[in-house]
């Protein structure tokens, strides 16, 4: 099994255990009998191969099955995540659904593993927490430039993403409490890779906007770490912590840059609620999320703020993401068709029956590669 998976992967997975046990590089070493520091180094960077007598002893010493070291699959221990949930989900079924979504990243990671995919260097805003909200702002606008966004950015911005930061986005189904309320995206970050988790349930504008956000922090992680759960509410916002605040203003600048606005609104009715909710349409923003940004930047009076605030959501423009992404569901359906993974593994990854794994594939226009 070890010569079948990635030295870098079960690195990974030591380095996580060992910080797990509170460890330094130092103590594991001494606790495993290791000559010298640079072998562990080695290991936890995948330039070495663990040999099955290290494997044994790594998982004695780090209180760990040697099935954490070896699912190609397996992210737990490794992975952390932000999540975007209504006070109202309660622990248990975060941490389940957590569970669920690190099986289908790790394989997401696998696959891309095995088409030998390399992403481009990393992208990185260069902010801080004690960066002013202008800052995430102006450096949201220089995004939108970077990735050639345009007038809408919300139209590429999904693609782009993808292609142009190397971050993959994920259109799932999470839980739902009885009344509504859900979870509506997350962040999960690993060492060689950021996947961004979005409800695709939930509105078109509210799906942006959480996009957004979520693309603060897989841009942000290393220089300012957000919590492991952060409230949905609209209400919680504007009380959130700084690392939030500098989320939402980036957010609103991406998907409503200056420029676009400049563009798209007509000056003569500025104070017109109408026309105002009718550019939060095109753009594919709430009107509440439009009047937040043109107060901030003092093109609005605050009752012109209050009307817009007042008018209704226009109709979507798209349908119900296709669930995961074609990229991902592409990448699983080649890895069957050519045996790089069998379909029982594929379905109990996916948390699928080999059944509903036949309709995953048709729903995004792809013949089974398999018979039931």
């Amino acid at each position: 099994m070890l010569d079948r998976l990635s030295p870098r992967l079960v690195g990974y997975r030591v380095k996580a255990a060992r910080e797990g046990k509170g460890w330094t590089q130092e103590q594991l070493t001494a606790a495993m009998g290791i000559n010298d520091r640079q072998t562990l180094s080695d290991i936890e960077k995948g330039k070495r191969l663990v040999k099955p007598d290290e494997l044994v002893l790594l998982s004695d010493v780090l209180d760990r099955d040697v099935e954490f070291f070896l699912d190609p699959f397996a992210v737990t221990g490794e992975a952390q995540f932000n999540w975007r949930a209504a006070p109202e989900i309660d622990e248990a079924s975060l941490d389940a659904f957590e569970l669920k979504a690190g099986q289908w990243i790790g394989l997401l990671r696998w696959l891309r593993a095995s088409e030998n995919q390399q992403g481009p260097l990393k992208h990185s805003l260069r902010l801080t927490a004690q960066s002013s909200f202008e800052d995430a702002q102006a450096r949201a606008e220089s995004l939108v430039q970077a990735l050639e966004l345009g007038d809408v950015p919300a139209e590429r911005l999904i693609e782009r993403v993808e292609r142009g930061l190397d971050i993959p986005v994920l259109f799932v189904d999470t839980v739902q409490t009885e009344e509504g309320e859900s979870i509506s995206g997350a962040t999960c970050h690993l060492q060689d890779l950021g996947v961004i988790l979005i409800n695709r349930n939930e509105p078109e504008s509210r799906r942006f906007y959480d996009l957004a956000h979520e693309l603060f922090h897989a841009l942000t992680w290393d220089a300012m770490q957000p919590d492991h759960r952060e409230s949905n509410s609209v209400e919680d916002r504007s009380r959130g912590k700084r690392i939030e605040q500098l989320a939402n203003n980036f957010a609103a600048a991406l998907l409503m840059p200056t420029a676009s606005l400049d563009r798209l609104i007509d000056r003569r009715r500025i104070d017109d609620a109408a026309h105002l909710a009718e550019i939060a349409a095109q753009l594919r923003v709430a009107p509440a999320a439009l009047a937040w940004r043109l107060f901030n930047l003092r093109w609005i009076t605050e009752p012109t703020r209050q009307a817009l605030l007042s008018e209704r959501q226009r109709l979507s423009r798209s349908a119900t993401p296709k669930r995961f992404s074609p990229v991902f569901v592409a990448m699983l359906h080649r890895a069957i068709d050519h045996g790089r993974l069998s379909a029982r593994k594929a379905a109990k990854a996916m948390g699928m029956s080999l059944t509903q794994l036949v309709d995953l594939f048709a729903e995004h226009s792809l013949a089974a590669p398999y018979e039931l």
